[in-house]
């Protein structure tokens, strides 16, 4: 018998109805995923949409002010004097 064998049985038997079985979402039965690819597009009200704009605004700008602070600390920005 390997360890392997030893620590992942391969089914729960002789479990009384006052207990519980715990099961690992790694070692349980697989199940069948949902195919996303024939769900369509979602319905959204006006106002989502105008909040998920605002959103991707957001997280532009902060994209910018990340980058703007790294080449600031490169020292890009600094003025040349001669």
């Amino acid at each position: 018998m390997t360890v392997m064998a030893f620590l992942k049985p391969a089914t729960i038997r002789d479990v009384s109805r006052d207990q519980f079985a715990i099961i690992h979402p790694l070692d349980d039965v697989l199940e069948e995923k949902v195919d996303t690819s024939s769900l369509g597009r979602m319905a959204m009200t006006p106002s989502v949409k105008a909040w998920l704009l605002a959103l991707r605004g957001y997280l532009a700008l902060m994209i910018l002010l990340v980058f703007y602070h790294v080449i600031d600390l490169a020292g890009a920005l600094v003025p040349r004097t001669h």
